[in-house]
């Protein structure tokens, strides 16, 4: 009921940040997405896991709970029928290897709900900071093609949404 909404404001958005091209901007913009990268993020969540044991056991399960964001996500990737934007807008840079697990829909964002998942996590993470990087990556993920606005404001509800639950849990 709620796929193509927002298709006018996703086309627009998509054309605003893509209405500039800098093969520099996107070697930037591609290297900001290793952030958002499941191997990477989840290396990050892993690390701050065993940190907290150490300080507190109970507080060891919050990070772990990027599992539970990376499962939803592929979830919703599978059941909401949002098609990627056009494969010949794409200007990602493959900086590195990573392991690509193709889905035909692009909803949601897994970059930015991984990424508000663990700023939102961070004890120390100044506020102005983590919404910074949030839209940083949002940013990105718009101007290399990759999303669609609705895309990454539903990856970014998906990753607060799962870190709240996981703090509230614990």
């Amino acid at each position: 009921m709620f796929v193509g909404a927002s298709k006018g404001l996703d086309r627009g958005a998509l054309d605003l940040f893509q209405s500039v091209r800098a093969p520099w901007l996107d070697v930037v913009a591609s290297a900001i997405g290793i952030l958002g990268q499941a191997e990477v993020a989840g290396g990050v969540a892993l690390g701050l896991a065993i940190a907290r044991y150490r300080r507190d056991p109970r507080e060891a399960i919050v990070p772990l709970f990027i599992a539970v964001t990376v499962l939803v996500e592929s979830a919703l990737k599978l059941f909401v029928p949002q098609a990627p934007p056009p494969h010949e807008r794409a200007r990602t840079v493959e900086l590195l290897p990573f392991l690509q697990v193709p889905f035909a829909n692009s909803f949601p964002s897994g970059h930015v709900a991984r990424l508000a998942f663990l700023v939102r996590i961070g004890h120390r993470v100044p506020r102005w900071l983590a919404v910074g990087a949030v839209l940083l990556m949002a940013a990105s993920r718009l101007y290399l093609g990759e999303h669609w606005l609705s895309d990454v404001v539903g990856g970014a509800i998906l990753g607060l949404g799962v870190a709240n639950l996981a703090r509230r849990l614990a």
